[in-house]
């Protein structure tokens, strides 16, 4: 109790003393530091909120998010009812844009300033964006007290406007727009942080549309390159098929289609003249077109004016691009032509053969016209560069192709030929079974392989009985034709791939057997006779009575080794052989054994 009063004294005796001296009282000291520290809380508390602010319209790079987000929060923020945002034309006409507003709920369905509600003030018309060039807001607390036009209020009370606060949006140097706070319920003292707060917004604003606009231009230049680079993919592709293809008709169908897909275009077509018209006639000799448009494939197409007035032009290189057919002043004739193909605007690139104008590379757009760039332009000049290089080599290509289709059937005849050759070199030319050449090649081969396998190798060596008086008696022309038949018979007993029946010389042949052991042997050996007896080929011997050709065999079966040889088969086989005769022929004998029939 005594601390309070001494201190209520203190007070007192403070404020007397500075009053006789002219000073502020404590009181009033004590009132002015609260209002600096409210002050300073609330300037604080706008700091906090600009940096989330802030914080929101640099965390997106799309503009739509960013003036949603900040419209949002800076009304919240100012407790105002409505922000909205007013962009400039380039004759400083504006609307409101409808995306870029919010309102308080109870607002929001008053008539919304934003359904770009285009507002065009004369004097901001008249003066360029007046005040706003100046980097100058403009407060209005009243709209009844502030000497406004009455055309002006009329338009105020459309939206139920009862206080705005202005601030301009630049985007860099320039004048973007306005962001706007409206009360609509009553008027509103705006406070000088409230200004100060919405300057700054705006001016975040004018950054965000900056760096959206540097984002659009880089994204528009990163798609123009990579059109751009997809166009030289496609060109290096297609240069690489002009040099390789032999093939006209198929180059012409892969690049009008890759030329149409590069360029988005309506059709694209390869026009060839009658060599015979001097350019007054052709036909398109190929294209790739959409479905909607007519296609011009193998339609005839006579064009005098051409020949006259663009043919000379054409030859010397000229391309010609049309935007528009009814703005490039072409004739009517050109013009009508160009109808019948639903053309309205178009490429079209000579193509020489040589020194002569062969045709035209033609890009259609058929559903409206369409301003060409300048890399459409030189991908269509660099692309018939090329096939001018393609035309004026296809007839050598192609001659080129004859002589190698004529080679390669000289070689295949001449691979028949050896192959034939080879053959015959290894057939005996009367009987056509294998030759004596042959039998020791595959005799070479066999007991080789037999010698690995361990397997048992046989060899039947046969000749015809008593075939020098066959001769005698019937001429050698019957003698041939005996062997023949001879020989036949004895091939047709041989079912195994790997048998083989071979004129071994004269009247004697012999047989392989790879892999075949004794019992096996002598059964082929006793079908081989039989066959021949059953020919029934007569033969009349020296006693002039009535006898058929038969033949004596000779057989062998060995197992090759190292320490024997082929030529020891033969030799047993050709060894039984002879006993064979020495008993009698009509009659086989295996090595080393006799055994009669």
């Amino acid at each position: 109790m005594l601390y309070t009063s001494l201190r209520i004294i203190t007070k007192v005796s403070a404020n007397l003393l500075c009053k006789l001296l002219g000073q502020p009282s404590v009181s009033n000291l004590e009132t002015q530091l609260h209002d600096q520290q409210v002050q300073i809380q609330q300037l604080e508390k706008q700091e906090r909120a600009l940096y989330r602010v802030i914080s929101k319209i640099r965390a997106s790079l799309e503009l739509e998010t960013i003036f949603r987000t900040t419209t949002k929060e800076t009304c919240k923020l100012l407790r105002v009812e409505r922000i909205a945002v007013y962009r400039f034309y380039e004759n400083w006409g504006g609307e409101f844009v409808s995306d870029f507003e919010f309102a308080e709920t109870g607002w929001d369905d008053v008539e919304t300033l934003g359904k770009n509600t285009v507002w065009n003030d004369s004097y901001l018309q008249e003066h360029q964006g007046g005040r706003y060039r100046n980097n100058e807001t403009l407060v209005v607390s009243n709209v009844y007290a502030a000497g406004l036009s009455q055309c002006h209020l009329e338009i105020l009370e459309q939206f139920h406007i009862r206080a705005y606060a202005t601030a301009p949006i630049f985007v860099g140097k320039k004048l973007w727009g306005v962001l706007t706070a409206y009360q609509h319920s009553q008027p509103h003292e705006w406070k000088k942080l409230e200004i100060q707060f919405l300057s700054q917004i705006a001016t975040q604003l004018g950054f965000a549309v900056k760096q959206a606009e540097f984002l659009a231009q880089a994204e528009q230049k990163a798609a123009e390159l990579y059109k751009a680079n997809q166009q030289q993919d496609i060109l290096f592709n297609l240069v690489a098929e002009i040099r390789e293809s032999l093939n006209l008709d198929t180059l012409f169908k892969t690049t009008v289609r890759e030329i149409r897909k590069a360029l988005r275009s309506d059709r694209v077509s390869i026009f060839q003249f009658n060599p015979e018209s001097n350019y007054t006639s052709g036909k398109f000799v190929s294209e790739n077109v959409l479905p909607d448009y007519d296609s011009t494939i193998a339609i005839k197409v006579k064009d005098d004016c051409f020949g006259e007035k663009y043919a000379v032009a054409y030859h010397q290189g000229r391309i010609q691009v049309v935007s528009d057919i009814y703005q490039a002043g072409l004739k009517d004739c050109h013009i009508h032509l160009l109808e019948q193909f639903q053309i309205k605007a178009q490429i079209v690139a000579p193509l020489m053969k040589g020194k002569t104008l062969w045709g035209l590379l033609c890009v259609h757009q058929c559903h409206c016209s369409r301003e060409w760039k300048k890399s459409e332009i030189q991908f269509i000049q660099q692309l018939a560069a090329q096939f001018n290089v393609a035309l004026e080599h296809s007839e050598l290509l192609e001659q080129f192709r004859s002589q190698a289709n004529q080679l390669a059937q000289a070689n295949n005849a001449l691979e028949l030929a050896n192959c034939q050759l080879e053959k015959l070199s290894k057939l005996d030319a009367l009987t056509q079974i294998a030759n004596r050449h042959c039998f020791d090649q595959f005799l070479e081969e066999e007991w080789n392989r037999q010698r690995l396998n361990g397997s048992y190798l046989s060899l039947i060596i046969f000749d015809i009985d008593y075939f020098k008086d066959y001769n005698d008696s019937y001429g050698h022309l019957a003698g041939d034709e005996c062997l023949i038949q001879v020989a036949h018979a004895a091939q047709s007993v041989l079912r195994r791939p790997t048998d083989l029946l071979a004129r071994y010389g004269g009247e004697e042949f012999i047989v392989i057997l790879p892999n075949m052991n004794e019992s096996g042997a002598i059964k082929i050996t006793k079908l081989i006779q039989k066959s021949i007896q059953e020919l029934k080929i007569p033969h009349k011997k020296k006693n002039n009575f009535q006898y058929f050709v038969t033949v004596s065999l000779g057989v062998a079966i060995q197992r090759p080794t190292d320490k024997n040889s082929a030529q020891d088969l033969i030799n047993a086989a050709d060894k039984a052989l002879y006993k064979a005769k020495e008993q009698g022929r009509n009659r086989w004998v295996c090595a080393a054994k006799i055994s009669v029939t």
